[in-house]
């Protein structure tokens, strides 16, 4: 982020509190230089009493079998979760897309009532550093990363605004920071330090078990995406086996898993029974460790199944790298493989430049989505929901639909079947974007118990993500394409 930028956010933030006219989503973005009528808009179209109606109904579904509750109150403080809508026999079921760690973006679309539960789930890791710092008398650095230029930085201001009123009920005081400003003998109890994620790689390091900023120690790290830019083989070794020796405060350190989609759709894959009830789609995958090994795969994939696939590079978001392989296409010419898979490299090159390697790549079925009706043609859409754990259970908050930019014609076009917001040129298209309402209901053609089985599916699976991390990380048997009846 630029020094004028992360400037102009310190000054923000000497406002204590700030107001809710302050934090009105055009007034806090012409603070912060940026244009957020758009998001404005698509914030107004939430209906709280109808999200709060689908919350009800699943924690009770989903209480009677503990089916959200979690004791491990150290693995998962806040995420974010993509299903498809799906078409099958005579019902509808939810083809999951991906799983998304802490570093989730759009949280400002929630409306105040939803942004606060999400953040609750952030103050559960303050709250944990807190009680560890009373028993010591040690000042506490929570460290908030975010991309390079960040047009929503405006989210950051408003947790940090949230987390703050928490802190202060605690009886203490806390300070904002940029990197330029921070002083390592800051006279308040709680510090917050944002930085980008260029400006931290150069200023982290890990050792004595703590993620460190220069020589001080960062009690809480928000955002996953500040985690695996840390190059530390000892870091990324505990991450794997054993992150609650890390002194560090993650949020989140299950991150390996969120960060790879094969993963994600394995913590799914092992409550499979669990979710039937809820109508999830189940359906095929793999994973491929080099080029080789994806060329192999995805004509194994098309020798023995016959339908289409989709091929997604580790760690990717916006759709970057996401390619379509069609078995007709491929049967005629098995060289376009190399070409697809090029073509995928090229993109996911082009956002993320060479700092991430898009290996392993996971190979999905495609799904075969329902389509809406959309400014003329037939769209494809998803649903994102943000979730947060808050004691012991993981709650489902709210979310929005993400509508395609193409209308649907063959799939052969990523803008077919691409949802995502931010996806293309790095715009924010927020016209593509529905808060979850009745009137969104009827364009998306659900109904609340619709809505209701995918908030359900959300927790069940992130749940399955904290309690199976291990089985997850070390599973090996990627020599096969896993599948609607495979049993591990």
């Amino acid at each position: 982020m630029s020094k004028e930028l992360l400037t102009r956010f310190v000054q923000v933030m000497q406002k204590d509190p700030l107001t809710n006219s302050d934090l009105d989503l055009v007034i806090l973005g012409n603070s912060l230089g940026l244009n957020l009528e758009p998001l404005s808009r698509l914030w107004a179209s939430q209906e709280e009493a109808f999200t709060v109606k689908i919350r009800e109904k699943a924690l009770k579904l989903m209480e009677t079998q503990n089916q959200n509750r979690i004791d491990d109150t150290k693995s998962f403080y806040s995420g974010s979760i993509d299903f498809m809508v799906r078409p099958h026999n005579d019902h509808l079921d939810y083809f999951l897309l991906e799983t998304n760690g802490a570093s989730n973006r759009g949280l400002s679309i929630l409306t105040k009532d939803q942004q606060k539960l999400v953040y609750e789930g952030y103050f559960g890791a303050v709250r944990q550093a807190i009680e560890r710092s009373e028993q010591k008398y040690n000042k506490i650095l929570i460290l908030v990363g975010g991309p390079i230029n960040d047009g929503l930085i405006h989210e950051k201001a408003i947790l940090i605004n949230y987390l703050r009123e928490r802190i202060k009920q605690k009886g203490l005081k806390a300070k904002v920071f940029n990197i330029y400003t921070y002083n390592s003998n800051f006279s308040c109890d709680i510090a917050f330090l944002i930085a980008d994620y260029k400006q931290l790689s150069s200023t982290l390091f890990f050792e004595n078990n703590w993620v460190k900023f220069k020589k001080d120690n960062v009690d809480v790290l928000i955002g996953d995406g500040i985690a695996r830019r840390i190059e530390d083989p000892k870091f990324n070794k505990l991450i794997q086996e054993d992150f609650k020796k890390i002194n560090t405060i993650i949020i989140n350190p299950v991150y390996l898993t969120t960060d790879d989609k094969a993963l994600s759709y394995l913590a799914k894959h092992y409550v499979n029974d669990i979710l039937e009830q809820y109508n999830i789609a189940k359906f095929l995958f793999t994973r491929a460790f080099n080029e080789k090994d994806l060329i192999d795969k995805i004509q194994l994939a098309i020798q023995q199944y016959n339908r289409p696939f989709v091929i997604k590079p580790h760690a990717g978001s916006g759709g970057a790298g996401v390619m379509p392989i069609f078995p007709d296409k491929i049967k005629q010419n098995t060289s376009k493989i190399k070409r697809i898979i090029s073509q995928s490299n090229k993109e996911f090159f082009a956002k993320f430049m060479k700092n991430r390697d898009p290996y392993p790549y996971t190979l999905q079925e495609m799904a075969d989505f329902s389509l809406i009706d959309w400014n003329g043609g037939k769209r494809a859409y998803d649903l994102r929901i943000y979730l947060s754990q808050i004691g012991r259970k993981i709650i489902p908050i709210g979310g929005l639909a993400r509508i395609a930019r193409g209308a649907y014609v063959s799939g052969i076009k990523k803008e077919e079947f691409v949802v995502n917001l931010s996806g293309y040129d790095g715009k924010i298209e927020v016209e593509r974007g529905l808060g979850l309402s009745e009137k969104a209901s009827e364009i998306l053609n659900l109904e609340i118990d619709h809505f209701v089985d995918i908030f359900c599916n959300s927790c069940i699976i992130f749940k399955s993500i904290v309690e199976n991390y291990k089985k997850i990380i070390n599973f090996s048997k990627w020599n096969q394409i896993i599948g609607q009846n495979t049993q591990y």
